[in-house]
């Protein structure tokens, strides 16, 4: 594909207190084999050097990069800041990156060249390796590939990895905004919801994109929180947005609501991991059991020992 003929693609890339991760981040991007690329960044209230970072890349890319301000933070998972990011943009093609994730090489390229042949995608997706804070590899993180498959498992779970995540522009309902925001953190679920109502979805094979797991995710903080909104979010879908939940769906929701109503919120981030193919949380969990098995050997071997003197 010659770059005169090449889609333009927006990458807008919300950065909130992301310093730690920012550099691998935007240097994902930069880095892409394809290259007709505006790369907007968009800080939303950073008070850790970020927009220093930021700042600094722009200055060596202005061709490229694209870097503004919000007025004011609105820290919910960076949908907002994208919303304020896409009124810059001018792309065919509008791609979400995470200031903590890390793009493959050809990931840009490879869903320019899907949706180039598939005009009635909307949304398209891919797979992701799962990394630490370290960037170490831990696990993959999967979801479903075909419309069908992606539209039946909305009812269970969000079957779009969010980070990876390029959007036909011209088929949104408002091209000039992208999340509507109603529910927090869990805004891009419920968008997503209404979206499948407009056009088809479609998931790459590839691990295209690292998704890093390193403690402060926005999606792990007040899981239970989240659940609840997630819930409610399946409920207005059916009720307003014509969407047809499976008895599967139903089923396994009022599983997941008995799991989370029981479990203390420490265990349920891991077993979450576990449950989407995280084999990290394995090690997790068996860290988790053998810190609650030595504490208890602890507790009772003091007790014995005073029951000796």
């Amino acid at each position: 594909m010659k770059i005169n003929n090449a889609p333009l693609v927006s990458v807008i890339m919300p950065v909130y207190n992301a310093g730690r991760f920012l550099v691998p981040a935007v240097e994902s991007i930069l880095k892409q084999t394809y290259k007709n690329i505006e790369f907007i960044i968009v800080d939303d209230g950073s008070s850790d050097g970020s927009w220093g970072i930021i700042k600094t890349y722009q200055k060596q890319y202005p061709n490229k990069i694209i870097a503004v301000q919000t007025e004011k933070t609105t820290n919910a998972a960076g949908n907002g800041a994208t919303n304020f990011g896409l009124t810059f943009a001018k792309g065919k093609y509008i791609a979400r990156m995470d200031a903590d994730d890390i793009s493959h090489p050809k990931r840009i390229e490879k869903q320019v060249g899907y949706m180039e042949d598939h005009q009635e995608i909307l949304l398209l997706g891919t797979q992701a390796t799962v990394i630490n804070a370290k960037g170490e590899k831990t696990g993959i993180k999967t979801v479903p590939v075909a419309h069908n498959d992606i539209y039946t498992t909305y009812g269970i779970i969000h079957p779009i990895i969010h980070p990876s995540v390029m959007i036909r522009r011209s088929m949104l309902p408002n091209p000039m905004k992208l999340y509507a925001m109603r529910y927090d953190v869990n805004d891009d679920y419920y968008t997503f919801f209404r979206l499948l109502q407009v056009g088809t979805f479609a998931n790459l094979p590839e691990c295209l994109i690292s998704y890093r797991i390193h403690g402060n995710n926005a999606s792990l903080v007040y899981i239970k929180e989240k659940f609840i909104n997630s819930v409610k979010i399946r409920v207005d879908a059916v009720l307003h947005l014509n969407y047809r939940i499976s008895f599967q769906a139903i089923f396994l929701m009022v599983i997941q609501s008995l799991i989370i109503g029981i479990l203390p919120e420490r265990i349920i981030v891991p077993v979450y991991m576990f449950i989407r193919d995280i084999p990290s949380a394995i090690k997790n969990l068996e860290k988790k059991f053998i810190h609650t098995r030595l504490s208890l050997k602890d507790t009772l071997h003091t007790k014995q020992v005073s029951m000796v003197r």
